[in-house]
């Protein structure tokens, strides 16, 4: 039901606008159906499970702070479009965005970390909005 409702809204106020969700919801895949432009979003700072879903904050390592670490993850996602689980398998996630949660301990230095690993190793960084997303 807040699916639905968040498309309605975004249908309602303005339909250009381009809805940001978790990369594998299904939130997007109902977007797109109703005419909306999507952007699958990855989260930098956080570990995924095997099955390529959040693992839950309550769990050790689901959060994770060396921006390094971070960095190289990010870098493997967008070149390869894999990342490594909580397990130490492989798992695909499809990501048009890249979120480092602004209020974890250490973001700035995390987003500036992931941002000069892309530039170093020829990834370009743009907006989705004003260069459209890829459906």
């Amino acid at each position: 039901r807040q699916a639905r409702d968040v498309i309605a809204a975004i249908r309602a106020i303005d339909a250009s606008l381009v809805l940001l969700g978790l990369a594998g919801s299904p939130l997007l895949g109902w977007a797109q159906a109703s005419g909306l432009r999507t952007a699958a979003e990855a989260f930098a700072d956080r570990a995924y499970t095997p099955q390529g879903t959040l693992v839950s904050r309550r769990e050790k390592g689901a959060v994770l702070h060396d921006p390094h670490e971070v960095a190289a993850r990010m870098l493997r996602l967008a070149t390869e479009g894999v990342v490594t689980a909580i397990d130490g398998s492989t798992v695909r996630i499809e990501a048009d965005s890249v979120c480092v949660h602004g209020d974890s301990p250490g973001a700035v230095e995390m987003a500036r970390a992931v941002r000069a690993l892309f530039e170093r190793s020829g990834v370009t960084v743009r907006s989705f909005v004003a260069d459209g997303v890829p459906q």
